[in-house]
């Protein structure tokens, strides 16, 4: 199954190409007018040399007051934009109403622990359409929990529990969405190498695996 771009990464790519087009024409408003101006008042043999007047009028303060006004106009906008696009510090979802994993990193793997007992290495198993809360730690160096397809993440800091959260995209049938993990912190010679998959299934696919990986654990063949 093609990977659906997650509703989160969807948001800050519109902000991204927004900011660029806005930064775009600003470029060319600026460059434009520098090429006219100096076009239209170069120096030509014969002509006295243009003096520009500095003096402050009505007119001049007029147009000072518009064009700072639209520039503080458009950054309040963007940043207004961005606060609203970054939920996970202010708007944390209780704890009842989502799936909680603990995250745990290390040189140089991701440990996943599931309310039911369940632990894997390096492979994150979720269920479509759910809220999911990551209680993110490291037990050695400062790593960092990148879901790179999300837009997201926060750091692995050892002895302290930093919490993210994302909502997992809808899938249907024995479709299987994948996503990556990274760490995006320098963590030593193998931080190359750090990173992880997420397999977003549906939620009766989930179960299956949650109930042959808890009958794995008890019979002691491993999870």
């Amino acid at each position: 199954m093609s990977q659906p771009i997650p509703p989160s990464a969807a948001d800050w790519n519109n902000l991204f190409n927004l900011a660029v087009i806005i930064a775009l024409t600003a470029l060319a408003i600026v460059i434009g007018a520098m090429i006219f101006f100096i076009m239209r008042y170069r120096e030509r043999k014969g002509q006295s040399k243009f003096v520009p007047d500095f003096s402050l009028n009505r007119f001049r303060a007029r147009d000072s007051v518009v064009f700072a006004s639209i520039s503080i106009i458009i950054l309040v906008s963007l940043v207004a934009a961005s606060y609203r696009l970054t939920p996970n510090a202010r708007f944390e979802p209780l704890v009842s109403k989502s799936m909680v994993i603990e995250v745990t990193a290390y040189q140089w793997a991701f440990r996943f622990d599931y309310p039911d007992g369940v632990t894997t290495l390096d492979k994150l198993y979720l269920p479509g359409n759910t809220t999911v809360m990551f209680n993110v730690t490291s037990t050695d160096v400062m790593h960092n929990f990148y879901l790179v397809d999300f837009k997201v993440s926060t750091e692995a800091i050892p002895g302290r529990y930093n919490v993210l959260w994302i909502t997992t995209p809808s899938v249907n049938g024995n479709d299987t969405i994948t996503y990556s993990i990274r760490c995006k912190e320098l963590c030593g010679v193998g931080h190359t190498f750090m990173d992880a998959t997420m397999y977003v299934v549906s939620q009766s696919s989930f179960d299956a695996w949650l109930s042959n990986q808890t009958s794995a654990s008890s019979s002691g063949t491993g999870g």
